[in-house]
């Protein structure tokens, strides 16, 4: 299993099994799961064929899950599971205490999340497939990746914790609308231009203005056209530009200095935002 862990201990984890045909029920193990006070999400790459899940000792789901099926469950609760084919699926692990701060961010605290089996929720899944390259081929180069595009990271989980608290937290979340005011918008580009080379996280910009998160996010692109992390991507990517016509500097040193993981990491981003890779 390739996991990283993500601001506000948040685990990010792929997880493949095979083969993909079935497995005898006499064969595979049950397997308990640890106890946490968090919830699981779970969004499935190819489709899961069967398995069987167990709560406080009472089967509750025996079939499969389809490619782009999503699961919730709560971690206080005694789940036990048995893998009767092969699978491949992405899981998040968030704490209620991340949620809980989140909802307050955004004028309302939900606690609870409803549990769900076998659910297709296609925003989900986009933001999922945004998640994929922070894995990398191996652990060490989802955080690798994690690292280098930290503002982005932070965007993709509050829109995730967004939109999982209003369609199955209860209750709609407060908004807030508007611009950033001049002096915000100036102060929070400042800062990001000193900072092309850094980490940056989406708290810190927010706090440049004042402003949750949630709020900074939504103000920002109002202001600026783009989110703040694709504002950010377009001016390192910039930079990099600048560096690479003065001559002087190998492509890793310029993707380094820009804010990038590493060099693969900056050729991809810079092949999707110009079109075509840094050697044209």
């Amino acid at each position: 299993m390739k996991r990283i862990r993500l601001q506000d201990d948040i685990l990010l984890a792929r997880a493949t099994q095979s083969p993909a045909g079935g497995v005898p029920a006499g064969i595979a193990p049950v397997i308990d799961i640890p106890g946490e006070d968090a919830f699981s999400v779970i969004v499935q790459l190819q489709d899961f064929r069967h398995h069987k899940l167990w709560r406080a000792g009472q089967l509750v789901h025996a079939g499969g899950h389809r490619l782009g099926e999503m699961a919730i469950t709560d971690l206080r609760e005694q789940w036990r599971c048995q893998h009767l084919s092969g699978y491949d699926n992405v899981r998040l692990q968030l704490p209620r205490t991340t949620l809980e701060r989140w909802s307050e961010e955004h004028g309302r605290r939900i606690g609870l999340l409803q549990q769900r089996q076998g659910v297709r929720d296609p925003v989900v899944w986009h933001l999922v497939q945004a998640m994929l390259p922070m894995l990398g081929e191996t652990a060490e180069q989802g955080e690798q990746g994690e690292r280098g595009d930290t503002v982005f990271v932070d965007s993709v989980m509050l829109a995730l914790h967004t939109h999982l608290a209003q369609r199955y937290g209860g209750q709609p979340l407060a908004r807030s609308g508007g611009r950033l005011a001049g002096w915000q918008q100036v102060r929070v580009r400042d800062y990001m231009l000193a900072h092309l080379g850094q980490p940056v996280r989406l708290a810190e910009l927010a706090a440049q203005c004042g402003l949750s998160r949630a709020h900074f996010s939504r103000a920002f692109k109002l202001s600026f056209g783009l989110p703040p992390h694709a504002w950010l991507q377009r001016q390192r990517i910039a930079l990099a530009c600048r560096l690479l016509r003065e001559g002087d500097k190998s492509m890793s040193l310029v993707a380094l200095e820009c804010g990038f993981a590493d060099q693969s990491h900056f050729s991809r981003v810079f092949k999707q935002v110009m079109g075509v890779g840094p050697m044209g």
